[in-house]
């Protein structure tokens, strides 16, 4: 988190990333640990960082293994001021009787339900039930593994306008991320190719 937040200040500090929202995952193990709400705040106050622009992710599975704990751990995050995204979401629908009452911003749609979007009905039934229920709960979306055109254009046509995957970047080293938020733009070809 110390790294991520360092580089992320640096970029902001350089006028680039000012509008962006940095994502770190949490380990269950974090999630659980005494202090670590005490942790992310320092983090964030030493790089001098809104806690808006930290988005700490969690994947579904995890949330409910205490949901107590977590219920306590994500009420002081959310204290600190930082975002909260429940990561891989529709894998086992575990969290959603708890949903209502947990403190987050993000709904991450699974990977597995996207990636073969447009071909995959069933997976669209899912996605479509999962972007009711971000809007039902006034909450962001984000559709994890993004590869093909015809997948960003099945999201978009159902509403969820913001992704991550290979489609649009692969994994880059720092630099190269901070050459992409200089350009402020990531060039994508979003057309199928012919099946002729």
């Amino acid at each position: 988190m110390r790294t991520a937040c360092e580089e992320f200040s640096r970029w902001q500090a350089s006028g680039i990333a000012e509008d962006a929202v940095i994502r770190i995952n949490v380990s269950p193990v974090q999630l659980v640990a005494d202090g670590f709400v005490q942790s992310v705040a320092d983090t964030i106050a030493e790089f001098g960082l809104d806690g808006k622009s930290v988005c700490l992710e969690i994947t579904e599975s995890v949330v409910v293994q205490d949901i107590e704990t977590t219920r306590i751990t994500l009420a002081g995050l959310k204290d600190v001021g930082v975002r909260i995204a429940i990561d891989d979401f529709g894998t086992g629908y575990s969290v959603l009787t708890h949903l209502k009452s947990l403190p987050v911003d993000t709904l991450k749609i699974d990977k597995g339900f996207v990636l073969d979007l447009g071909t995959n009905p069933e997976d669209l039934a899912i996605v479509r039930a999962i972007i009711a229920l971000a809007e039902a709960f006034n909450l962001e979306l984000v559709a994890e593994g993004v590869e093909s055109p015809t997948a960003a254009m099945t999201l978009l046509q159902h509403g969820c306008h913001r992704a991550q995957g290979f489609l649009l970047s692969r994994p880059i080293p720092s630099d190269a991320m901070a050459e992409l938020f200089a350009k402020r733009v990531i060039p994508v070809d979003f057309s199928v190719p012919s099946r002729n």
